[in-house]
């Protein structure tokens, strides 16, 4: 009888264990979902960025030899991406949180691997452009769509190390993708009569297909429709939700619902639309131009450039995980941006300040990257936290969109300057303030709305 009563006490209803068992619960969650999600976000994102290895041998070929505005027009492609993924934004949003994140998801999979694909056939520059534009519109519902989708499994006060978890997508993809695109290349160049960079597009699509197919049959669109999950342990999660809607000051106070009119005229959602532009336009303008910076320090096997990429996205991998785990730990969302903005600022600088060195460019390229990736998973935990109600998914996918201005900006701020200057100080530097600016507003966003 003891034995039982020990045990009843143990797996009685909302039992003194059950901290320890929503860990669980939470923990079963995440290495379910969460795969899934990493592997799709690293599959699209090297789509994204596969044009900054390709670039050495595809705008000799689009340009026809003439590589005198070579920098400008990759650096233009590369933005106009984001015009297509700003359009596309919101209304690619409104239809996952209507459908659900499975079919919706996959769909979008399927589409940007197949214009991917597709890329290698193109032959101009405009075909470029309009290429880089249709993928912006493909891929525009995934990550604002993901954001949302990590509202419906994890409360706030876990859902930073989610989301940084996630968007460790981008440099792992790096990881993975830099010695992979660089072997590509060098090794499949002229394989029935083909340029490597046309191999590496084509590889995009079956690869998309094979991840939207497996999102399709194994991603519940809410724990509340997961068959593996018990009628316990929806109970816990169904806890963690109500307390999470429930005001740090006043626990009996409901938070204020939003509508999206009320949402739109707050000075909270301008700031978070500004703050995201700045975290954009740091990480975004590196992300396509990383190997041409490497490059330009005196490295021209496209291999070993992808190589080399590792490093910058090893760091950010580990100092991502830990400001995310560490925000999460201490209810602290400011500071853990702010101080890796401000870090960011000083390594862009010193990269245009020595851009012939290539043990100080590596060393200050891993750090900006790092240091420019670490506010974006933490920064979702703002909007999230003041902005609730049938507002979340079109707020989400609004401060998404405006801030992917920063990402048409960038690439191309970085082309139009390097092409003038013939250095990359200048841009460096214009990304450098955008930084600091970064700072200032999450410095001026109210802790007590934010820090829960």
């Amino acid at each position: 009888m003891k034995v039982e009563t020990k045990n009843a006490v143990k797996t009685g209803s909302f039992s003194l264990d059950s901290e320890t068992e929503k860990d669980r619960i939470y923990s079963k969650i995440a290495w379910r979902v969460m795969p899934i999600l990493l592997i799709s976000y690293i599959v699209g994102y090297l789509d994204r960025v596969g044009i900054s290895f390709a670039k050495f041998q595809m705008m000799p070929d689009l340009l026809g030899g003439n590589i005198a505005m070579a920098e400008s027009v990759y650096g233009l492609g590369a933005g106009v991406f984001f015009i297509g993924y700003i359009i596309a934004g919101v209304p690619s949003n409104i239809l996952l949180s209507r459908y659900g994140a499975r079919r919706i998801i996959a769909f979008l999979m399927v589409v940007w691997g197949t214009i991917s694909m597709l890329t290698m056939f193109i032959t101009t520059p405009l075909q470029f452009y309009i290429a880089r534009f249709l993928l912006g519109i493909a891929e525009a519902g995934f990550y604002p769509g993901v954001i949302l989708y990590l509202t419906y499994w994890f409360p706030s006060s876990r859902r930073a190390k989610m989301t940084a978890l996630f968007v460790c997508g981008i440099p792992v993809s790096n990881i993975i993708g830099g010695p992979l695109c660089g072997w590509i290349i060098e090794n499949f160049d002229g394989l029935f009569n083909l340029s490597g960079w046309k191999w590496l597009f084509f590889v995009s699509g079956p690869r998309a297909v094979i991840v939207a197919l497996i999102i399709f049959l194994f991603l519940d669109n809410t724990y509340s429709k997961a068959k593996w999950l018990s009628p316990r342990e929806k109970s816990l999660i169904d806890d963690d939700m109500q307390k999470a809607k429930v005001s740090s000051d006043n626990q009996k106070a409901p938070v204020k619902e939003w509508t999206t009119q009320e949402m739109l005229k707050s000075w909270n959602f301008s700031k978070m639309c500004l703050i995201c532009f700045c975290t954009v336009m740091g990480q975004g303008g590196l992300a396509f131009w990383v190997p041409t910076i490497i490059k330009d320090t005196g490295v021209n096997s496209v291999f070993e450039i992808g190589v080399m990429t590792m490093f910058p996205y090893m760091l950010a991998v580990v100092a991502m995980l830990w400001a995310a785990r560490s925000s999460d730990k201490h209810r602290e969302r400011r500071w853990h941006m702010i101080v890796p903005f401000l870090i960011a600022a000083v390594a862009l600088v010193c990269i245009g300040l020595f851009h012939e060195n290539k043990l100080v460019v590596m060393i200050t390229l891993s750090i900006a990257v790092a240091a420019s990736l670490v506010p974006s998973p933490l920064f979702w935990s703002l909007p999230n936290a003041i902005f609730t109600g049938g507002c979340a998914a079109a707020g989400i996918a609004l401060i998404n969109s405006f801030a992917n201005i920063g990402g048409f900006i960038s690439p191309y701020i970085i082309g139009y300057f390097k092409e003038i200057t013939g250095t990359n100080l200048a841009a460096m530097s214009v990304l450098a303030v955008m930084m600091i600016c970064g700072a200032i507003l999450t410095y001026s966003v109210s802790p007590k709305l934010v820090n829960k």
